[in-house]
């Protein structure tokens, strides 16, 4: 209609310029046209691949879901397959169940004569057993005490060694000293002298809280009369001598009292242990060998 429709003109040269431009102005729609044709061309075409990508991975999706679908179904089956036989084995259980029932019954019966029998001999075990119990407590009590014995003893040897040890060391102290106040100024000879003045009172006073406390026997390996108690000092300075006084008549009381301990021991022990060891000597003579050892 636009096309037919067209205005009235004044000249020839209005018209000529109106159809130029109206000939202008087709030209750019037909671009625009075309253009707008070859944008929807290349779009189809991308879509049309795109479509055919899509397509084809459906295809694969389809492909795969067929074929977990007939895994899926042999797995049904299976599961119906085992669920028959669970089913066949089930039954098979009940009917040994009840079989297992009258065995139960009758295994009741049975245990229930056994408790009984049981009973009677847990009655005669307990006798036994006090008995038993009797004899072992008589004979760990002795054997704690002879183990009480001989660590006491193995404590006394000690003390014993560590006593001449300290003696050999005191000599030695007391001939370097000599050596020592040879060399040294009248000065330090008084000061030491001073000092061993000071250690004569404190060992004549040790000497006399020792005597009472150990009595030594006269086969012991340690010879106290060889041991000065003023000659334990040190080279350099007085508090090492006193140290070394502290030690010596320390381990005397330890084994002063040791021995008297031991002898106390030794002297209860022989009059508790002969009655009982005359009995077990006329009790044991069917015994097993480590008891009569023990009692011997």
């Amino acid at each position: 209609m636009a096309l037919l429709e067209h205005p009235k003109f004044n000249s020839l040269e209005d018209e000529m310029v109106y159809w130029k431009d109206l000939a202008q102005q087709a030209v750019q729609d037909k671009d625009s046209v075309q253009r707008e044709y070859e944008d929807y061309v290349n779009d189809s075409q991308q879509l049309e691949k795109e479509f055919e990508i899509t397509i084809e991975q459906q295809e694969r999706t389809i492909k795969e879901l067929k074929s977990m679908n007939n895994i899926l179904q042999t797995k049904v089956d299976n599961s119906q397959l085992k669920m028959e036989q669970t089913n066949r084995e089930n039954s098979s259980l009940r009917s040994d169940i009840d079989i297992f029932k009258e065995e139960k019954e009758v295994l009741s019966k049975y245990i229930r004569e056994l408790e009984q029998k049981n009973d009677d001999l847990e009655r005669a075990q307990r006798v036994v057993a006090e008995t038993v119990g009797a004899i072992e407590m008589s004979l760990n009590s002795a054997l704690e005490r002879n183990a009480i014995l001989e660590s006491e003893v193995d404590e006394k040897e000690c003390l014993k060694e560590k006593l001449q040890r300290l003696a050999d060391e005191t000599r030695d102290l007391k001939q370097e000293l000599h050596v020592r106040e040879k060399e040294k100024c009248p000065d330090n000879d008084r000061l030491i002298n001073g000092h061993a003045v000071s250690l004569n009172l404190d060992s004549n006073r040790l000497k006399a809280q020792v005597e009472p406390h150990s009595p030594l026997k006269p086969d012991s390996n340690v010879n106290l009369k060889n041991i000065d108690i003023n000659t334990i000092t040190a080279p350099l300075s007085p508090a090492s001598r006193l140290l070394a006084v502290n030690i010596v008549g320390e381990i005397i009381r330890k084994v002063g009292s040791l021995e008297t301990k031991l002898g106390r021991c030794r002297n209860c022990g022989y009059n508790n242990y002969k009655p009982d060891n005359m009995r077990t000597r006329h009790s044991t003579r069917g015994s097993s060998p480590s008891i009569q050892g023990f009692t011997k």
